[in-house]
Formats: structure tokens, C-alpha cells, sequence
């Protein structure tokens, strides 16, 4: 890291001299998400009271993100012509959506019964999330010169509250075993992962890097990759049910709810922004 941000400090320092002032800018660009998680859950072990029978069963669901708009808005006050401090506003909009959501069931019936084997493909969920707007107080920094001036800048990063909704169908298990066809039901549950209602923020980092391309006397053109970190969010499943289930699937659904995957939510996202800014 030294030997990345010397050479940077090296090339700024000529220009930490000057008179103050005062930027303004707005941003316009596209977010690039990193998150992805795999879920995987099951009802653990199934005690059959039928000699030779045993099952085996496991479900699994996939979440990808991507990105999508970002607007943002910074004031920067320069006390000198080559560093400043900065505040900014950024909204970056993130999609989750589901994916490869399928249960596998293995049932080995007594001889001469072959084992059958049974693959469920499920219906993909439905997440929303709200678009996610940290507020940034950062260090920044620029290079000389009027017509191409080089700009970094990082600091902390306050993310509010998380507003994230995800419903998604997973299978509790196998409820009977038709012994004669070799048929299988499998149950069915809605299952809801939310944080709506909870208010809570944490600190993070972002770091940008960028230049400007000057225009008339005051004017600049910000081209600016931006880079935003902050601490996993964990989301809890609970059930969309109104009315009692039988008790075998009470009973599945308890011991699915008990090792399905929490939604281990990481706000880490990059983007590229285009904007113009004014100086005072």
C-alpha cells in the first residue's frame, strides 16, 4: 500500500499550496455488486419405521446480484489547491434475484424395490431491495494543472438502515412414500427473509479514484471509480404460513427453519461515474 499512495503524495504535493475553494458535483453512473451466496438446507436425518427404507434429502438456492443506476452529490472544500475534505451523498440501486432453486430426495426402498431418486425444481424467489445511499466524509486529494487534473479521494462511509425483503419457496421434505408406485410427496413452504422495520446503520470505508477534464474558467468533466465496503448484514428466515400445518410438517418445517442458511447480505459494491463539477 505505501509504495502504491508515495508516488501519488509525490505527485500532489507541488499543488498543497493555494488559495481556498469551494466544489460542488453531481455524479451519474452504474453499480457493480459483488455479492453472491449459496443456501443450502435439509430436514437432517429421517427415522422411517419401515425396515429397509431411508432417505436422504437436501435443497439448494443460489442468490446473484447485479447492478444497476447511480446518482450521487459531493461538496468539497479545498483550504489549499491540492487537498480538500469532502462530503457526499450516493445512491447506488442493487437487484438480488434467485437462482438453480431445486430439493434432491434419495429413497432406498427394501428389495427388490430399486431406490428412486427425485429432483423438485422450485419457483425462483422475489426479492426487493431498497437502493442503498451512504453518506461518505472523506479525504481528497488532486493534482495541479487546469485543463487534466488526477483526484483521489477516501474515507468513512455511514450506511442507514437496510431495507431488504426476499421470499422464496423451499420444500420442508419428503410426507409419504407410496410404496407400490414409488411415488413421492414432498411439502412445500413459503418462506420470507426481511429487514423491514429494523433501523440500523454501520460504519464502512470508500475509496475513488478519478480525474477531471477542465471546462472554462470554473468547469470540470469528473470521470470517477468509487469502491464502497461495510459489515455483512444477516437476515433470518421465518415462515409465510397463516394456518397450522399438520404436525409431520410442523415438524420438518421447525428442523428446515434450524439449518437453512441465513441471507448473509455483503454491501460491497464498485462503480463508474460520469459528472460535472463547478468551482467557488
Amino acid at each position: 500500500m505505501r509504495k502504491v499512495l508515495a508516488p501519488l503524495v509525490m505527485a500532489l504535493a507541488p499543488s498543497l499550496a493555494g488559495a481556498a475553494e469551494l466544489e460542488l458535483a453531481g455524479y451519474g453512473g452504474y453499480s457493480f455488486p459483488f455479492y453472491s451466496q449459496t443456501l443450502r438446507y435439509d430436514p437432517g436425518p429421517i427415522q422411517v419405521p419401515i425396515p429397509g427404507v431411508s432417505i436422504d434429502q437436501r435443497g439448494q438456492f443460489d442468490l446473484e446480484s447485479s447492478g444497476g443506476a447511480v446518482f450521487a452529490g459531493g461538496v468539497t472544500f479545498y483550504p489549499g489547491d491540492g487537498f480538500g475534505f469532502e462530503v457526499r451523498l450516493d445512491s447506488a440501486d442493487i437487484s438480488v434475484d434467485t437462482a438453480l432453486s431445486v430439493y434432491r430426495v434419495d429413497v432406498t426402498l427394501p428389495a427388490p424395490s430399486d431406490p428412486v431418486r427425485e429432483t423438485l425444481s422450485l419457483d425462483r424467489g422475489q426479492a426487493s431491495l431498497k437502493a442503498l445511499t451512504p453518506w461518505s466524509f472523506n479525504l481528497k486529494l488532486r493534482s495541479g494543472g487546469d485543463a487534466l487534473r488526477f483526484t483521489a479521494s477516501a474515507g468513512a462511509s455511514r450506511l442507514g438502515s437496510l431495507e431488504f425483503t426476499l421470499d422464496q419457496t423451499v420444500a420442508i421434505g419428503v410426507v409419504a412414500v407410496n410404496l407400490e408406485t414409488s411415488e413421492l410427496e414432498i411439502a412445500t413452504v413459503p418462506l420470507r427473509a426481511t429487514t423491514v422495520g429494523e433501523s440500523r446503520s454501520s460504519w464502512g470505508a470508500n475509496l475513488g479514484l478519478g480525474f477531471q477534464i477542465g471546462i472554462g474558467e470554473r468547469g470540470a468533466l469528473i470521470i470517477e471509480g468509487r469502491g464502497f465496503y461495510f459489515p455483512t448484514r444477516t437476515v433470518e428466515w421465518e415462515s409465510l404460513l397463516d394456518e397450522p400445518l399438520p404436525p409431520l410438517h410442523e415438524e420438518l418445517l421447525e428442523r428446515t427453519l434450524e439449518r437453512l442458511d441465513p441471507v448473509e447480505f455483503k454491501p460491497w459494491w464498485g462503480q463508474l461515474t460520469i459528472g460535472f463539477a463547478v468551482r467557488f
